[in-house]
């Protein structure tokens, strides 16, 4: 199967991060000669303008993703609340239970362990996510920094006689 990479038409572009996928994948982890070519490639299909709109979306995204990283909190909170609950629920019927059982204890401490690491695996998880697309995010944004740094700037004009 031969893969066709359609050029999209700038009007076209509904999300700058999906379009600057697109163009090239994993840009932020490849070498700087990939971010070169890269860099050319957005030059070649778009003007300065255009390139400042793509940039203002990334920014918005990075604002939006760090203004939305509160949300990681109040989860948290949320969860410490039910766990919370949830422990003080396990741990009295573990006392009762170990109290008509031989096994002292070892239900309490197997109800601890297992909050423990479902918190702490959840809490891994958001957190390489958010930093993974974060990251992303801005590498994108340095290069089309560097995009427009690049471009020459338009003020001296021919005049026409």
């Amino acid at each position: 199967m031969s893969e066709t990479k359609e050029i999209i038409v700038f009007g076209d572009i509904k999300d700058a991060e999906i379009y600057l996928q697109q163009v090239k994948k994993n840009i932020h982890k490849k070498s700087f000669s990939d971010q070169i070519a890269f860099r050319e490639e957005i030059k070649k299909r778009h003007d300065k303008k255009q390139i400042q709109m793509l940039l203002g979306r990334v920014e918005d995204m990075i604002d939006n993703k760090k203004a939305t990283s509160h949300f990681t909190t109040a989860f948290f909170a949320i969860l410490s609340f039910i766990l919370g609950s949830t422990l003080n629920y396990g741990l009295g019927r573990a006392t009762a239970l170990s109290l008509t059982e031989s096994d002292e204890g070892s239900a309490a401490g197997t109800i601890i362990m297992l909050v423990f690491y479902t918190a702490g695996l959840i809490w891994f998880v958001l957190s390489f996510v958010y930093s993974k697309r974060l990251k992303k995010l801005t590498g994108y944004k340095r290069l089309l920094q560097e995009c427009l740094e690049e471009m020459p700037d338009k003020r001296h004009f021919r005049r026409r006689v």
